[in-house]
């Protein structure tokens, strides 16, 4: 009689490490991720989704496994000399068997449907890349399904060109599922379901330079009273808990970083391949207040106007721009947004930065203590990019920057000279879109000739390379300026050159682009009075604010906002 089959992912590699030691990436078990964390550099699989995904789980079992830790210093004290082995590996043991991916009663993060003949799909409907619920598929392969065989034909076309795949597949894949799995309803289920925990969040992490590092500085403190009440799911799956009946909010960090959104269950087929899995509801979840337990922790929080009011919703990936551009979202006084409501009155609403960020800060302010010496701490960014329709995945992102330490500490020492930067390019880049509507609006009219229709003038402007060129070219300079501010006003003077050469560079592909010859020349340069009221010249609009900037640069002080 064959033995039931069994995928423990204690044991079993499947989770992506790359070793310090230069080998190439290879695959190990929780057990040896945790217990040998030092030696690896990071968790490092090709879909950043699933990479934090399974952060998150290993910051989960590690809150679980050592009840901690309870203080930033405990966090610190692991930092400088590893985790309490005997602890970790009583943990495994007692959970050992709540760890298999085959579990015949309770199989790892997943749930049996309560229909009587539950629908099957095809293991790819957990890859956004490859054939996700909902979605188009990041990389096409339903797409060119279709183009081959024809709607109809899609689906089995997909089954098999992909076929079956690895246990080790499937549970990197459940992961990133349960965490980034798209709102709506799926084919052949009947309710349309809530996307995961962070759907659609920028999630920041601090890395170290071991993986051991990396956990430690993203162990949030854990007390006393959130350790008791808290479950991982396999936790209360086990206690046999009932979570179906209605929305709850997470009990604590690590039932939010374990959240069953979906009721998948895996079936291997007697080679341990899967080709299908059982795919429907999870557990409803109260929408996020951004307070207390409902605090993402991986999160910033930015103000936006919402309704007409003032909140705080988490920062979210752009298609358009890369998360440099809200930098400030995760410094010590983040996005401090002015508002005026409709009394008039000014109302000031501060942003929030992400807990794992400035958890890390504090844990490298205590180890850093005793060494005589400023640090660099890698934030890494991930991320899904939704599309301008509900349930669509667009892209995924990841972006690292090397920051400063006391940027992450003090707003005086770093966090302010990083707001006065970005607020030089965006007063830069606004002048520079500003010109670049008004020499569209000249072209447009022919110098005046005839009235322009607003909908010609901003087509025009938005087929010209020039603002998007201006922020692509920025990045390296941002990452030269943040790696010197320990001289800012070197720093500061290098950015503000840098400001200005990739204004005027874009300035000039506007105008090429707008044709270029004689006549548009004439246009980007000629001022006039329009209803007895002096005009400046296009050019002239981005001139004079380059020339506030270079005053601001004499005088050491912000560029003022110069009107259009």
């Amino acid at each position: 009689m064959n033995s039931p089959p069994t995928f423990n992912l204690l044991h079993e590699p499947w989770i992506p490490v790359r070793p310090l030691n230069g080998g190439p990436v290879r695959e190990v078990g929780l057990r040896e991720l945790l217990l040998h964390a030092h030696t690896f550099g990071r968790i490092d699989d090709p879909s950043p989704l699933v990479t934090v995904a399974l952060l998150r789980l290993t910051l989960a079992l590690l809150h679980r496994a050592l009840r901690g830790p309870t203080t930033t210093e405990q966090a610190a004290e692991w930092y400088a000399h590893g985790f309490p082995t005997k602890t970790l590996e009583a943990y495994f043991q007692t959970w050992e068997d709540h760890f298999d991916l085959f579990h015949p009663q309770k199989p790892f993060w997943q749930q049996k449907s309560d229909k009587k003949e539950p629908e099957q799909y095809h293991w790819s409907l957990l890859s956004p890349e490859l054939n996700g619920s909902n979605t188009t598929p990041v990389f096409g392969t339903k797409k060119r399904a279709e183009a081959v065989a024809g709607k109809s034909a899609a689906e089995t076309t997909v089954r098999a060109w992909l076929g079956s795949t690895s246990p080790a597949q499937v549970a990197r894949l459940l992961i990133q599922n349960q965490s980034f799995s798209l709102g709506g309803r799926i084919t052949g289920a009947s309710d349309s379901q809530q996307g995961g925990p962070v759907m659609s969040k920028a999630l920041f992490v601090a890395t170290g330079r071991n993986l051991h590092e990396t956990l430690c500085l993203n162990l949030l403190p854990y007390p006393a009273d959130m350790a008791e009440v808290d479950r991982a799911v396999w936790e209360w799956q086990a206690q046999g808990e009932d979570r179906t009946a209605g929305a709850s909010v997470p009990l604590g960090y690590a039932d939010r970083y374990t959240w069953l959104s979906r009721s998948i269950l895996a079936t291997p087929e007697p080679t341990d391949a899967l080709h299908t899995l059982g795919y429907g509801a999870g557990i409803a979840r109260v929408e996020d207040t951004h307070q207390g337990r409902s605090l993402e922790p991986m999160a910033a929080l930015v103000s936006r106007m919402v309704e007409n009011k003032a909140a705080l919703t988490p920062l979210k990936f752009s298609l358009e721009k890369l998360v440099w551009r809200d930098l400030q979202a995760i410094l010590p006084e983040p996005q401090n947004q002015v508002y005026v409501n409709a009394q008039g009155k000014v109302i000031r609403v501060p942003g929030f930065a992400p807990l794992t960020i400035r958890n890390a800060a504090q844990v490298l302010d205590l180890v850093n203590e005793a060494a005589q010496g400023e640090s660099i701490v890698q934030v890494h960014a991930y991320g899904q990019i939704l599309g301008d329709k509900a349930g669509k995945t667009s892209a995924f992102r990841h972006e690292s920057y090397a920051l400063p330490l006391p940027l992450l500490q003090d707003w005086e020492r770093g966090g302010q000279h990083v707001d006065t930067a970005f607020r030089e390019a965006k007063l830069v880049g606004s002048a520079l879109l500003n010109a670049t509507l008004r020499l569209a609006a000249e072209v447009v009219s022919r110098g005046g000739e005839r009235e322009p229709h607003k909908d010609d003038v901003r087509n025009l402007a938005q087929t010209l390379p020039g603002l998007g060129a201006y922020w692509a070219a920025l990045e390296a300079p941002f990452r030269v300026f943040l790696a010197g501010l320990n001289a800012p006003e070197e720093a500061a003077t290098a950015w503000r050159a840098s400001v200005t050469r990739e204004a005027r560079a874009a300035w000039d592909m506007n105008v090429q682009g707008a044709g270029g010859d004689g006549q548009v020349l004439g246009f980007a340069f000629r001022p006039r009075r329009t209803d007895g009221k002096y005009q400046p010249s296009p050019q002239g609009i981005l001139d004079r604010t380059l020339a506030s900037l270079s005053a601001a640069q004499r005088t050491n002080s912000t560029a003022p906002e110069v009107p259009s």
